[in-house]
């Protein structure tokens, strides 16, 4: 496994300290659906981001809170609305609330299952370092994980060969060859064994 490499990553401290002072700048409720690396900074990552991509767009007013906090932090994290994101069906009825303590800013973070999932769909390799991280600090369930692909992934653009390949390729990462094989039996019949 190759280790991921950024010009400058950012962990969940950071992240989390960066955060707080964008609430502090905001003045009315706004909210930011966090995916990608910056989410695997809440469950554990170490290898985590160089930015925070989030799956809505961000309103004028959230930008300029998070100008005010680069100035207030020294903190130039970039937060960009990523114009791709491929995630389960209902994983907006999952997403996990984080920083509670916020007044305006309501932070949401993707479910672990559901990033891992939206991770193994890129297959990138730093992607799969993530996944492994996170699976290693918090676990994953290898029933969920192949539920929610067989049922919640069929809207996927691209060949379903592959997306299944890079899928069976993670479970045997996570819970080894048998599980792998046994996955790719439960898959038979759904979208990802066309």
């Amino acid at each position: 496994m190759s280790s991921y490499k950024a010009s400058r990553v950012y962990g969940e401290v950071e992240i989390c300290e960066f955060l707080r002072a964008v609430d502090r700048h905001l003045f009315a409720p706004s909210r930011m659906i966090i995916i990608g690396g910056a989410a695997s900074a809440f469950y554990q990552s170490t290898s985590t981001t160089n930015d925070v991509d989030t799956y809505e767009a961000i309103a004028v007013d959230l930008q300029e809170a998070i100008k005010k906090a680069t100035t207030e932090t020294g903190l130039s994290i970039p937060i960009n609305h990523s114009s791709v994101a491929d995630c389960p069906y209902h994983f907006e009825e999952r997403l996990e609330r984080k920083l509670l303590e916020l007044v305006y800013l309501e932070v949401l973070v993707l479910e672990k299952h559901d990033l891992a999932l939206s991770k193994t769909i890129r297959g990138a390799s730093h992607d799969e370092q993530q996944i492994h991280e996170i699976h290693n600090a918090v676990g994953l369930s290898f029933d969920t994980l192949v539920q929610r692909f067989r049922d919640e992934m069929d809207h996927i653009v691209g060949d379903p060969t592959r997306i299944r390949q890079q899928f069976l390729q993670l479970l045997e990462l996570l819970f080894g060859e048998m599980k792998s094989v046994a996955a790719k039996k439960l898959l038979v019949g759904s979208w990802a064994d066309r």
